[in-house]
């Protein structure tokens, strides 16, 4: 337990990564409702909001942090949470993973302010702000993954993509903007408690522009693989074509040839001085013929 801040109006308390007796003598301290113990402890519970039952406010945001790709549930691969408790006099952060969000907070906002002006919605306010812009970079970078693939597909070999890393690509950006969608909800219900405040607002358009970026990748992850998939279908049908070609010419000669190979033998033709050219002008003939027919199909 540290104490990031604290003055005669408010307190700012802060628990990284708490055993559940730390976290239970806090609840007991500042009457907090067991239910919400148990969400502050699950670590991939989803954002939410509760306005104050005996002046204390919860909420529970994610911010972005990617770790091991095995993991099967999406939620906790992409995002770790803060559980944040809000009363009329103190301020209690509570994360497992490490953050440098209260970090920035406290050398950005509080040793640069004047300690009567630093009130508890502002610290609220920098908190959630900074968990939404962690989504930024990490959308950034994802579209920047996305250009490189678009530009390999239309104008490099498409045996150079590779799908797997397409579909992370896709995966993580809908896990984002998963998170986002339920974060946005929070805001409204914060917004709503908050009887729509300029800083709420504020809060409220930001989630909506990371929800929009992250969204467009899902879009454009989606189109790419469409693409991808056309376009590996269009070259098949273009070796197949090409295939097909071929056998439609050497099959007639193939059927011509193996008359003649057959062993019988009473076959007059096999008598015929001429016999050898009058085969191989059939042939040509024939071979002619095809080419001539498929000219007028447009198959050539």
């Amino acid at each position: 337990m540290q104490t990031l801040f604290e003055n005669d109006k408010f307190k700012w308390i802060n628990l990284h990564n708490p055993t559940k007796t730390e976290l239970e003598e806090i609840a007991v301290k500042y009457s907090f409702q067991k239910l919400t113990i148990e969400d502050s402890l699950e670590p991939g519970h989803l954002p939410k909001y509760e306005p104050g039952e005996n002046l204390t406010s919860f909420l529970l945001i994610r911010f972005f942090g990617k770790e091991s790709p095995f993991q099967k549930n999406t939620i906790k691969e992409f995002s770790h949470k803060i559980s944040i408790f809000i009363g009329p006099d103190y301020i209690i952060t509570v994360h497992q993973q490490e953050t440098k969000i209260f970090e920035n907070i406290v050398n950005k906002y509080l040793k640069n302010t004047d300690v009567s002006k630093i009130t508890i919605k502002n610290i609220l306010y920098r908190i959630i702000f900074a968990t939404l812009k962690s989504y930024e970079a990490p959308a950034f970078e994802m579209d920047e993954e996305i250009n490189q693939l678009e530009h390999l597909i239309f104008t490099d070999d498409l045996r150079k993509i590779q799908i797997p890393n397409l579909y992370k690509l896709k995966r993580e950006a809908t896990a984002c903007k998963k998170i986002l969608d339920y974060t946005l909800e929070v805001i409204n219900e914060y917004r709503l408690d908050n009887k729509r405040t300029s800083s709420a607002q504020d809060l409220y358009e930001e989630n909506i522009k990371m929800l929009h970026l992250h969204t467009q990748i899902v879009d454009d992850a989606q189109n790419l693989l469409s693409t991808y998939l056309s376009m590996n279908g269009q070259k098949s049908n273009e070796i197949m074509q090409t295939l097909t070609v071929f056998s439609a010419f050497f099959l007639p000669l193939t059927f011509i040839a193996g008359i003649y190979g057959m062993n019988f033998e009473f076959m007059p033709e096999l008598k015929y001085k001429l016999s050898y050219p009058i085969c191989l002008f059939v042939m040509l003939l024939v071979v002619f013929f095809i080419y001539i027919w498929f000219k007028k199909k447009r198959y050539l």
